[in-house]
């Protein structure tokens, strides 16, 4: 009998619950914020615990609501978001003024003017938030505390737009944040008068910067200069008539997609491993012969790859003018891979002129072709039906 009592308590011993408040914490930055702010019923040493969470994630459209609510219900979305800005106020308000490692927060449409998410960044700051992920998905632009742009703790941002052409995200003059090492914007105008080209200057140890559906660039143009700066991808949704510089020399990545900017300017970028280029033919009238030459322009401005990546939608733009591309020659005298992404869809065949790709095979003494599909095969014009 004694035996067996004491196998009973052995089995119902809270053994979790020894475990220190660091790995119990741990364990609980796994969890979205009102599951972690749940688990105070389980035991006198629970109840608290939650207060200390060095990590927050509020996401509107996985906050557990007592019921269904639909969206169309526009009473009912408001009381919906009203029980959601209340919890977030409770947490910020019953917290332990520590500091913070990651803020995650997704707000909702029906938080027009974003003061939910006003209150929550102006505490991730004072509390040295070091990693903060924004999605306002408001319908127009949303302004962010002067204070946001100057964070000292701030290692990796990241800020989405809920739809480019309406809520873009607007920048500051200067991005003033000493840490960062990593941004990513998704959806952002470098336009207005507020906009500098050199807004990322003030981020010296910024090592990978990820920009996506970027709006047109102006007459301004876009400037990227950064001394550590390792990964580099640029996304247009829009592209203007302006010019793109790049001052990063120890960039190893980079990835554009988009239609090619009437202008490129880069110092040597010697130190490239892998370059990827998706370029669109513009829908716009333009001169197809000067736009192919200036893609090639460009693709020389990286001809220090060891690898390279084009979109059948790039070659096929090359392929438009094969003798631009014989007289104008890629010298990619490092390169060591090809590899040609095909599109979504099923693309069985493939042409690119003999004269293009003696390009990159005159370029190296080994040179390796990759192809993303296993029913695509290169076929030289000269040779098709």
């Amino acid at each position: 009998m004694l035996l067996t009592s004491e196998k009973r308590n052995k089995k119902n011993e809270d053994r979790m619950g020894k475990l220190p408040d660091a790995v119990l914490l741990k364990i609980m930055s796994f969890l979205n914020t009102k599951q972690a702010v749940q688990t105070c019923v389980l035991s006198k040493r629970w109840k608290s615990l939650w207060q200390s969470l060095p990590n927050l994630d509020f996401n509107f459209d996985t906050f557990p609501f007592q019921q269904e609510i639909d969206d169309e219900d526009e009473e009912r979305v408001e009381m919906k978001m009203a029980s959601f800005s209340n919890f977030i106020s409770q947490v910020l308000f019953r917290r332990c003024p520590t500091d913070l490692v990651k803020v995650c927060v997704q707000s909702h449409i029906y938080d027009p003017r974003c003061f939910l998410v006003d209150g929550l960044i102006c505490y991730a700051v004072k509390h040295n938030v070091q990693q903060l992920t924004v999605h306002p998905r408001s319908d127009y632009p949303y302004l962010f505390p002067e204070s946001f742009w100057t964070c000292q703790s701030l290692t990796a941002l990241e800020l989405k737009a809920n739809d480019v052409t309406l809520s873009a995200i607007e920048l500051p003059k200067l991005l003033a944040c000493p840490a960062l090492k990593s941004l990513h914007l998704s959806g952002f105008s470098p336009f207005g008068p507020n906009f500098e080209t050199t807004v990322f200057s003030g981020c010296p140890n910024l090592e990978t910067l990820e920009l996506f559906d970027i709006l047109a660039v102006g007459s301004e143009g876009l400037c990227i200069d950064a001394l550590k700066l390792t990964s580099l991808v640029l996304s247009f949704a829009l592209i203007g008539d302006g010019k793109v510089e790049i001052y990063a020399p120890q960039l190893t990545t980079f990835k554009y997609s988009g239609i090619a900017p009437t202008m490129w300017r880069t110092d040597s970028l010697a130190n490239l491993d892998d370059v990827y280029f998706d370029i669109k033919t513009p829908r716009f009238k333009h001169n197809e012969r000067d736009y192919v030459l200036c893609l090639i322009n460009i693709l020389n401005k990286f001809r220090h790859a060891k690898s390279l990546t084009l979109s059948t939608a790039a070659v096929k733009v090359l392929t438009k003018f094969p003798s631009l591309v014989g007289r104008n020659r890629l010298r990619f005298t490092n390169l060591k891979h090809l590899k040609i992404k095909f599109d979504k869809w099923p693309c069985k065949r493939l042409e690119m002129p003999a004269c293009m790709l003696n390009c990159f095979l005159n370029s190296s003494t080994i040179l390796k072709i990759c192809m993303d599909s296993p029913m695509a095969v290169f076929e030289s014009p000269e040779d098709s039906d």
